[in-house]
């Protein structure tokens, strides 16, 4: 990746109209000169970012891309054996995420109350124009193979019962 210039942020910063104020660089920056920030940090969140970085680290970078590509692989091949079409265009999916056309035309929303109902587990079913005509599955983070397979075996058994 290439190496950010503050200058050239604060600069594009600077011209940018009703930016917000929480994270608003030209803010850091003129707070950071008296060894300030505007507000009041949310500690918690920095204790929680340098866990998550020990994390990755630990597992190391390329193991995890790897990790979350095989769920991503697994997620889609599941999607396609059950003859769903994914809802990026080939070439165009995540490997963060899969989302699902639900070109089926099953009950999403049933789906979902099935999963959590039986497994204490959720997915979630689209947002905005793609609400109930899609549903996504998280294949990153801390996400295992075992627990996306486990998952997909859920999603099995919902399936057959809606």
């Amino acid at each position: 990746m290439q190496a950010t210039n503050t200058s050239t942020n604060t600069a594009k910063a600077a011209t940018i109209k009703d930016r917000g104020y929480y994270f608003d660089i030209l803010e850091f920056k003129k707070n950071q000169e008296n060894s300030m920030t505007p507000t009041t940090p949310s500690i918690s969140h920095f204790y929680a970012l340098q866990s998550k970085i020990e994390d990755i680290l630990a597992e190391g970078q390329d193991a995890r891309y790897a990790r979350h590509l095989e769920n991503a692989t697994i997620t889609r091949a599941w999607a396609k054996g059950h003859g769903f079409n994914l809802f990026p265009k080939e070439g165009y999916e995540s490997i963060s995420l899969t989302c699902v056309a639900n070109n089926k035309n099953i009950d999403v929303s049933k789906l979902i109350s099935t999963l959590k109902t039986k497994y204490a587990c959720t997915i979630d079913g689209g947002y905005g124009k793609i609400k109930g005509t899609s549903f996504r599955i998280s294949t990153m983070g801390d996400e295992s193979t075992a627990n996306i397979k486990q998952l997909l075996g859920w999603l099995d058994d919902c399936l057959k019962s809606i």
